[in-house]
Parts: structure tokens; C-alpha cells; sequence
């Protein structure tokens, strides 16, 4: 089965919410679909979305670029059967870009699952569940007020685990907010908060201190990606365990994180680390300390994306309760993708062969920027 070509549809699409963070926030949605044709018919679809600006240096102009220059005429002709050399050569064409190889990788999975008549998963060692339950996304747009009402709906519709994204300059700005979601969402609900890298050692340290109180279940990289001593101290001195999300881009980042004894869990975004393969690494080299890892995004994406973490959360023996691969329901109203079956606030993994989601291609076609 030959790769015989692959094609960019970079999208603007509108979004539903906004789920800011320290990091920043999103006026829209900026990402690029790839599709991946074989000799024998079979279109595979991947999704490489850009995040909030400045988080990466890749972007929905260099993503594009990158795949039709560069990777495309690497991967166009290799046998798809051959899945662990195609992924190499993928791997070595260049290095970086973690975000276009993974909408690559992602694509060229649907494509192998299609052409075996299985669900993605079964091709990554799962299922070890059927159904995901998802984490409600409060972003820091929400004040205390209205973090509480929609924490409540969320609680309606059957959501038990939430996650608060915090790093306000006025951290007591995000103690109230935290202390409104508790009160909301009472003692029996997981609340997991996410500074996205804001914090110093020292407001860090005060306000993980503070929110304590408030029995979290994690606190994802409140420092900088890169000081994992500083990581480690903080993950010693306060009583909330740590998640390291920004700092692991790889497995030897995973193995670093863990060696320095700087986080109890590790988060994996399959655009962060690369796709598939060095996501299944990474969980391995955290199951093999007994420690768990939190899979998905939820910044605005399409459903190809938040399926595609969602068989790689299946897959996985330690993957934790509280999938956040949530973006795809913040995306707006579009026309190009089916959806996810969500209920009771846990979603159903698509059963139908690869990713199980279906592209309008015409539709596609027509709302795609078609960059220079």
C-alpha cells in the first residue's frame, strides 16, 4: 500500500469558547487537516492545530509549508505496511516540528487502520476502556461568578472531574475562583488546576500553598519547561502533586522529569510530543515508574484531533480518568466533520474503522485558506 499523496487544508474556524489560560487566549481556531490518498483509494486524516500564539514557533503558514515541501515529498511512494520505517523517515526528514508531524503521523494512521478494517486503537494495544470521562474546562476568561454557574452545569450534564486554569497577576483573583468551583462542584469532584509555565518559585510555592485547602488533585506546570530542579523543590514543599506538561517533549524528557523527581504524573498532547509513537514511549517510560499520564488538549480543534487522543488515551493501560481532549467542543458551528457521541459527560470512542470520523472533502476544499 503506497503513499500516492498528501494534501494541506489549512482552516480559520470560529470557536464556542474561549478556555484562556496564562498562556494566552484564542480568538479563533488555526489548523491545518492533512490528508494522506494511498494507491489503493484509502484516505487517512490528520490534524495539526496551532494553540495560542507564541506557545511554539510553529504556526498554521509553517505547518502548511513544512508538509507540502519538505515532508510530503519524503513520504509520497513508501509502503504504508512498513508503518515503523515510514514513521522514521517522517521523524529524521527534519528536526522539530512536532505539531505538523504529528497531523502527518495522524493521517497515516487512519490510513493503516482503514486498510485493516480496525479502530485506530486496536493498532496502538487497546482498548483498556470504551468510554472516556471528560474534565470540564473553566478558563481563566471566568470569574468567580461565573466559573461557579458554569462549573454547575457542567455538574448537571454529568462532569465530575474539572480543570481550573489559573495565573492571574492578582493570584488572590485565582484563589476565589478556585474556592467557587469547590463550593460549586462539592467535595466528591476532582478539580485539577493548570498554570501553563506562569508562575515563579516563590508565587508558585504561596499560591499552591493556598489552594491546598481545596484537596486538588494536580497542579500542571506552574513553572518554566525547563527548571526541573526548581520543579522538584516545588513538587517537596507544597502539599498538591504536580503534573509536568510543558516540560516533557519527548521520552527523554519524560525520563529527565522523572529522574529529577520533579512531578507525580505527566501530561501528554499528542501535537506536543510528536504523535503516537513517542506518545506510546512516553507512557511507557512513565508506567514503568508506576505513574500515571493525563492525555488530550483543550484548546479549540476539530473532532480528528480530540479522536485521535482519544484511542491513544484507550490504548494506554495508565492513562489516567479525565481525558482532556476537549477541543473539540469548543470549536464553532462547521459543517466539515462528524462528531462525538458525549453523554453524562463521558464520550463514546469512535468503533468505526481508523479515527471513525468522517470529512465533507468538498466542504473542506472550499473553506481551506490555500496559503501561498
Amino acid at each position: 500500500m503506497k503513499i500516492s499523496a498528501i494534501t494541506t487544508y489549512p482552516l480559520i474556524l470560529p470557536i464556542s469558547e474561549i478556555y484562556g489560560g496564562a498562556a494566552g487566549f484564542l480568538d479563533d481556531c488555526r489548523t491545518l487537516i492533512v490528508r494522506v490518498e494511498t494507491d489503493n483509494g484509502i484516505a487517512g486524516w490528520g490534524e495539526a492545530t496551532q494553540g495560542r500564539p507564541g506557545n511554539t514557533y510553529e504556526t498554521l503558514e509553517t505547518m502548511d509549508i513544512m508538509v507540502r515541501k519538505y515532508f510530503a515529498p519524503v513520504l509520497i511512494g513508501l509502503d504504508l505496511e512498513e508503518t515503523g520505517m515510514v514513521i522514521n523517515k517522517l521523524q529524521a526528514t527534519r528536526y522539530g516540528h512536532p505539531i505538523t508531524k504529528a497531523g502527518i503521523e495522524t493521517a497515516l494512521y487512519d490510513a493503516l487502520a482503514k486498510f485493516y478494517n480496525v479502530p485506530l486503537y486496536r493498532l496502538l494495544g487497546g482498548p483498556f476502556r470504551n468510554e472516556i470521562e471528560l474534565v470540564g474546562g473553566l478558563g481563566m476568561d471566568l470569574t468567580a461568578d461565573t466559573i461557579a454557574a458554569k462549573a454547575q452545569r457542567l455538574t448537571r450534564e454529568g462532569y465530575r472531574t474539572f480543570k481550573i486554569k489559573i495565573g492571574d497577576k492578582d493570584w488572590q483573583k485565582d484563589i476565589a475562583r478556585v474556592r467557587a468551583v469547590r463550593a460549586a462542584v462539592g467535595d466528591a469532584a476532582t478539580i485539577r488546576v493548570d498554570g501553563n509555565a506562569a508562575y515563579s518559585f516563590a508565587d508558585a510555592r504561596k499560591i499552591l500553598t493556598a489552594l491546598s485547602q481545596f484537596q486538588l488533585a494536580d497542579a500542571e506546570q506552574p513553572l518554566a519547561r525547563g527548571d526541573l530542579k526548581s520543579l522538584a523543590e516545588l513538587r517537596r514543599a507544597v502539599g498538591v502533586p504536580i503534573a509536568a506538561q510543558e516540560s516533557v517533549s519527548s521520552p527523554a524528557d519524560a525520563l529527565a522529569v522523572l529522574e529529577a523527581g520533579a512531578a507525580d504524573l505527566l501530561k501528554i498532547k499528542l501535537t506536543h510530543i510528536g504523535g503516537f509513537q513517542k506518545g506510546l514511549q512516553v507512557a511507557a517510560v512513565v508506567g514503568a515508574k508506576g505513574l500515571p499520564v493525563v492525555i488530550g488538549q483543550g484548546s479549540a480543534c476539530t473532532p480528528i484531533l480530540s479522536a485521535a487522543e482519544m484511542h491513544l488515551h484507550v490504548a494506554l493501560k495508565n492513562a489516567q480518568p479525565g481525558g482532556e481532549m476537549t477541543g473539540f467542543q469548543r470549536l464553532g458551528e462547521q459543517e466539515i466533520f462528524s462528531g462525538i457521541e458525549v453523554s453524562r459527560g463521558k464520550a463514546t470512542i469512535p468503533s468505526a474503522p481508523g479515527l471513525g470520523i468522517t470529512v465533507n472533502a468538498a466542504k473542506l476544499e472550499t473553506l481551506a485558506c490555500h496559503l501561498s
